[in-house]
Order: structure tokens, then sequence, then C-alpha cells
């Protein structure tokens, strides 16, 4: 093979060699964008969805604590005993984020909060309905009260795994500080000692448990 056919045959494979080296560099720099991208979006999601969370955790927590009265009195006319807190609001479809960013699990569990908070409510419509027990209500209540306080803790801990998730930075309470989910788990607590001593014919609720 003559010096010009081994020229040739360099030339061709250096050239091949920098259009292929050409494509790796065009493909990682491609990657490393996409890779900030991802990166940037899931971190907006996760500031987004997480304030929301907590915010419906602490209001779940307002209505684990409302058991039907005012100042020690019941709150209703009559000397009933009636909700002071309004059911919060969870609405994740109307936030403009890519759910797609997040795990399947992660995803699945935080869109299926709506679903959940209707199952309490579809209960307590029937006990209104079928078991309507004044003045105190005291199935009412308890259903209500410890619905909300497992699905706010619930909530709250969907919060921390998309923080972790999104690398957002972890809030715990301090050693003897208030903690907003031991108070909603002391609740559950009581409620279900509250329900062995009083024998109350109460549906189980088994929101997130």
């Amino acid at each position: 093979m003559d010096s010009a056919h081994v020229s040739a045959i360099i030339s061709a494979a250096a050239g091949i060699s920098g259009v292929l080296l050409g494509n790796i560099f065009v493909l990682i720099k491609e990657w490393w964008v996409k890779r900030g991208a991802v990166s940037q979006n899931t971190a907006y999601l996760g500031i987004i969805v997480v304030s929301h969370l907590e915010r419906f955790a602490s209001q779940s927590y307002e209505v684990c604590m409302d058991d039907g009265t005012s100042r020690g009195r019941p709150a209703g006319q009559n000397g009933e005993c009636e909700t002071t807190t309004v059911a919060p609001v969870f609405s994740p479809l109307e936030f403009d984020v890519d759910w797609k960013l997040l795990p399947k699990e992660l995803m699945y569990s935080i869109l299926r909060i709506p679903d959940q908070q209707d199952q309490i409510h579809g209960k307590l419509e029937a006990i209104d309905e079928f078991t309507y027990d004044p003045p105190d209500h005291p199935e009412y209540f308890w259903v209500r009260r410890r619905g909300y306080a497992v699905l706010g803790l619930q909530a709250s801990e969907l919060a921390r795994k998309l923080r972790v998730h999104a690398g957002l930075p972890l809030e715990e309470p301090l050693k003897d500080e208030w903690s907003r989910d031991k108070s909603m788990g002391d609740v559950i607590a009581h409620l279900d000692e509250l329900a062995r001593q009083s024998h109350l014919p109460t549906t189980t609720v088994n929101v997130g448990e």
C-alpha cells in the first residue's frame, strides 16, 4: 500500500473520529442542559407542592382539634356541639407543575389526598343521616377529628419525602419545641382511648394508615 492510500485512510479515519467526537460532545451538552432543567423544574415543583401540603397539614390539625365546642361550651344553638372549623381544600391538579417529574408512588400518594378526604366526608354524611346523636354527636366528631389527624400526618410525611426528592431543606422542630405532627399523633391516641372507654360505635378511619 503506497503512501497516498495510507494518507487517505488516516485522513478519513480522522474525519470520522472528529464527527463522532463532535456528536458525543453535543449529546453530552444536551444531556447536561436537560439535567439542569429537570433539576430546576423538580425544585420548583417541590417548593409549590410542599407549601400546599404543609398548609393542608396545618389546617387538618385545626380540624382535628375541633370537638364542637367553643370556650368549653357547645358551639351550636340549643346546647348542641357544632363544627367551628372549615375543612381544608387541597386541589393538586390545579397546580402549575409537571407531576411526571415525581416518582410514581410519591405522585400517586399526593394526588390521592382529595379522594381520601372525600372518603372522610362520605362517612360523616352517613353518620349525620343515619346516626344523628345530639347534643354531643360523639361519633361524628370522632370520625372527623381522627380522619383529619391521620390525613394531616400523611400530608406532612409526603411534604418531607418531597423535600428530600427535590433537594429542599428539611424543617424539623427543636427538641423542646411544640410539634404539630406530634400533637396530631396525640389526638389519634386520645380519640382511640376515648372510643375504647365509651364503647363508641365508630367506623374505623384508616386514611393513609
